[in-house]
């Protein structure tokens, strides 16, 4: 076998021995290549290409398969809004019914409020 002569960007040359017949093998009709055959003299090799394509393909399953689950549970999980009952007074006074008392200052309610228990939200 003939070396071949390689140049580099410096300039340079460095020989490399050109190794026989390398022969792809394709698939279907994608044609893609699942391997190459090396033939050195005497001895040919059977070398495996890595097929990207599929294992790009099995990640975006599997994230699918991970993330719709995990969608779906924290979707039925939510909380939802919780009144039991409301009503508004005059002035603008509201009362839920069934919730804890608010913190905050506290202030003058009228009478009708302390009557329902009802506290100021704002």
């Amino acid at each position: 076998m003939k070396p071949a002569p390689v140049g580099h960007a410096s300039g340079r040359t460095s020989e490399v021995r050109v190794r026989g017949t390398v022969t792809p093998v394709l698939r279907g009709r994608t044609r893609r290549t699942v391997g190459l055959i090396v033939e050195d003299g005497e001895v040919a090799r059977w070398q495996p290409t890595p097929d990207v394509e599929g294992l790009v393909r099995l990640g975006i399953v599997a994230a699918a398969t991970v993330a719709l689950p995990v969608g779906l549970t924290a979707a039925l999980r939510r909380p939802a809004a919780r009144v039991d009952r409301l009503s508004m007074g005059p002035g603008g006074w509201v009362s839920f019914k069934g919730f804890a008392v608010p913190r905050g200052r506290p202030q003058r309610r009228p009478w009708w409020a302390h009557l329902l228990r009802a506290h100021r939200v704002t």
